[in-house]
């Protein structure tokens, strides 16, 4: 009796323009019928049927059920070149299973897999769902097509020539997805050990062979869980805060596949009021900062708190694209008027601003110049281009921050047929600047800023003469800071208020007299500006200062020089106070509110009252 049931398969049958597409393949019925109301709720099929099948092929209907639902087909996606670049160009079926080939199948399938609820490296491991996709005559036959013409060209091949490679390659893969059982003891090694455990597991089979493995492992994970909320906690119960960097990778690359798109985006945000609160719930998320006065879900916020340690780029990247894809819409990001627009926008503008332009790049620019345009209309007339970039470049404080822009909205479509403006604002804002370290982010050689601007205005397709002066005028700036007038708060006697004094710095003094801010903590030194313009201290390992205090915030507080002062900031939930010496009280920081640092002190993190030995870091404010 158990050799027959053993013999025994259900299959999930799903209707889709009268012709019937296997779903998937189970062992027992229960797990089936399972599958089988979970595509019910769907609502995307007209019939779904369940098929008892036995060793000899004979089928027997255990379940059927009609809905209204599977009007709309399923077709590819558009794509083009930069999609399908060499990174993702396959030659062997093992190459499939890697990260960029899986993207590149992510974005040409995303209808697919959005029906499905599964992402590449789950469904290429499947016998069954492969064989039903290969059937599916508007995804299969135009998605090979189309990968051929975007690939030939980079083999020196003719098209049809790419395609018959292509479908060799999907036979073989389809081979592989038979022999996959195979590969069960990975699963067991990352299910037991963690990523870690499974990379040294498949370190010792050949190297071509890791994606496959890892996926596979992986796969296993995610294939219970039926919808993308349940998919990103299950990939999070694998983070690790103290990871290494191989291991984190690998995670960041699973999870960027699983939230790189618009349907798993919508669920993990859950309810939102509008569109703008949606984008605001996102950026949040991408700086790790998501917190309960913004609409989200568990898993999102759980998602925000691993990015907010650092380590996920990948994952970031696929975030900041659909914001790129809200903001690049045409859905308005309020209901409620012009006013509300207008802050929701700024929010947005505000969260996505970066020390070189805005987050995203080009295409983020370019997303966020379109949406200025309806933002700032006037008259029922959208705001004219120029218009649009001025208000947006005046939003950002730093002249490397409006050239960052500038640059990138000139390298995209939309601002290459406007360069002669954006050209005439670039040059204009490098006049403005009188220190190198005007351009610089923290922790970021001069030298490295002069020569990424300059492969940055070639990009932008600015004349060769231009951009060579304007390198020129980089090269010509000076390192030192600029000198100003620099407020400081001088030490009160005992039990006095503190009172603030000026010291006035001529801008001509020469660099030997610039103000130079040291901080001290556990034998580790750092200094602005040597190490940047801000020191961040918390319990981030992106921070310069890591605290191992329970009650510190990822990201703590903040040491910048802002407008020539030395000043301290609060970032976080649970406060930090600044002890200064012959104040008996320690002063707390008003969150968000920066305070000018005097000549020298301690900033305390950490609480006493609930047993932790709070963190003091001392400060010195010296002249060179």
């Amino acid at each position: 009796m158990m050799s027959r049931r053993r013999n025994v398969t259900f299959e999930v049958v799903v209707e889709q323009g009268g012709k019937p597409n296997i779903d998937g393949v189970f062992p027992d019925e229960a797990a089936a019928r399972e599958r089988a109301a979970y595509l019910l709720r769907l609502a995307k099929f007209p019939v779904v049927r369940i098929l008892k099948v036995n060793q000899a092929g004979k089928e027997e209907v255990v379940f059927q059920k009609s809905t209204s639902g599977g009007g709309k087909p399923t077709t590819i996606s558009s794509i083009d070149e930069s999609d399908a670049g060499p990174a993702s160009l396959c030659t062997d079926a093992l190459q499939l299973f890697s990260y960029e080939s899986r993207m590149l199948l992510l974005r040409l399938l995303r209808g697919y897999w959005d029906d499905q609820a599964v992402i590449p490296a789950e469904q290429l491991h499947r016998y069954y769902p492969l064989r039903y996709f290969e059937r599916e005559a508007l995804l299969f036959n135009p998605a090979i097509s189309r990968l051929a013409t975007l690939q030939a060209p980079l083999l020196g091949i003719k098209p049809f020539e790419r395609h018959d490679q292509l479908s060799r390659l999907f036979a073989a893969l389809k081979d592989l997805a038979q022999a996959s059982d195979t590969l069960a003891p990975f699963d067991a090694a990352l299910a037991r050990n963690g990523v870690g455990g499974l990379l040294a597991a498949a370190a010792e089979r050949p190297p071509e062979e890791r994606d496959r493995l890892v996926t596979h492992a992986f796969g296993a994970v995610l294939e219970p869980c039926r919808d993308w909320p349940g998919k990103v906690k299950a990939l999070l119960r694998f983070h690790r805060e103290d990871e290494e960097e191989a291991n984190r990778r690998v995670l960041d690359q699973m999870l960027a596949e699983t939230v790189d798109g618009r349907e798993p985006v919508r669920a993990l945000i859950g309810y939102a009021p509008d569109l703008g609160a949606a984008l605001q719930s996102l950026v949040a998320a991408v700086h790790g900062v998501l917190d309960d006065r913004l609409p989200f879900t568990d898993e999102l916020l759980a998602l925000s708190n691993a990015l907010g340690g650092g380590g996920f780029d990948e994952t970031r990247t696929a975030l900041l694209r659909r914001i790129q894809g809200g903001l690049a819409g045409l859905t308005p990001l309020t209901r409620t008027g012009d006013s509300a627009e207008g802050k929701a926008f700024g929010l947005i503008v505000e969260g996505l601003t970066n020390f070189d332009g805005f987050l995203g790049g080009a295409g983020m620019a370019e997303a966020l110049t379109r949406r200025a345009k309806t933002v700032w209309s006037a008259g029922g007339q959208d705001a004219p281009f120029d218009t649009a970039v001025q208000r947006l470049a005046t939003r950002l404080p730093a002249p490397a921050q409006r050239i960052g822009y500038l640059l990138d909205l000139a390298t995209s479509p939309f601002g290459r047929n406007k360069l002669s403006l954006l050209i005439r604002q670039v040059a204009a804002e490098f006049e403005s600047i009188t220190s190198a370290r005007e351009l610089a982010a923290p922790g970021v050689r001069t030298e490295d800023v002069r020569n990424g601007l300059g492969r940055r205005l070639r990009a932008a397709g600015i004349p060769r003469a231009l951009a060579e002066g304007l390198i020129a005028r980089i090269a010509a700036i000076p390192d030192g800071e600029r000198s100003l007038g620099i407020p400081l708060l001088a030490a009160p006697d005992a039990g006095a208020v503190t009172r603030a004094t000026e010291e006035t710095v001529l801008i001509d003094a020469p660099r030997a007299a610039a103000d130079r801010l040291v901080l001290f903590w556990r034998g580790r030194t750092q200094a602005i500006p040597e190490d940047g313009t801000q020191l961040v201290i918390g319990r981030s390992s992106q921070c310069q200062f890591v605290l191992d205090i329970a009650s510190a915030s990822r990201r703590h507080a903040a040491v910048s020089r802002q407008d020539g002062l030395f000043v301290v900031e609060d970032l976080s939930r649970n406060g930090t106070s600044i002890a200064v010496p012959g104040v008996v009280e320690p002063r707390r920081l008003t969150p968000g509110e920066p305070l000018p640092l005097p000549p020298r002190g301690e900033i305390v993190i950490g609480s006493a009252e609930l047993g932790e030995e709070p963190a003091r870091i001392a400060w010195e404010i010296v002249r060179r």
